[in-house]
C-alpha cells in the first residue's frame, strides 16, 4: 500500500503536519505511539468495525474512501 491508498477519513495526532497529510499519516504507519482515528465514526475503529489505522485503513479495506468525492462531505 502506498500513502495515496489511504482512507480520506484516517487522522492522527501528528504535530508536524496538516491534517489530512496522507504522506504523514504513511511515515507513522510503524510508530507505535501514534494515535489514530476515523473522521467518519470519530472514534478508534472504522465503519466496518475494523481497527483504524494507517497499515489497515486503505485500499481493500471497504469503507476505505481514498479520494472524497461530494457525496462524501467531512
Amino acid at each position: 500500500m502506498s500513502a495515496e491508498q489511504l482512507c480520506h477519513y484516517l487522522r492522527a495526532k501528528v504535530t508536524d503536519a496538516p491534517h489530512g497529510d496522507k504522506r504523514a499519516l504513511f511515515a507513522l504507519r510503524n510508530d507505535a505511539t501514534t494515535v489514530y482515528w476515523c473522521l467518519l465514526t470519530m472514534s478508534p475503529s472504522g465503519p466496518d468495525d475494523g481497527l483504524v489505522h494507517a497499515n489497515r485503513c486503505g485500499a481493500g479495506r471497504e469503507c476505505c474512501v481514498p479520494e472524497p468525492t461530494d457525496e462524501n462531505v467531512a
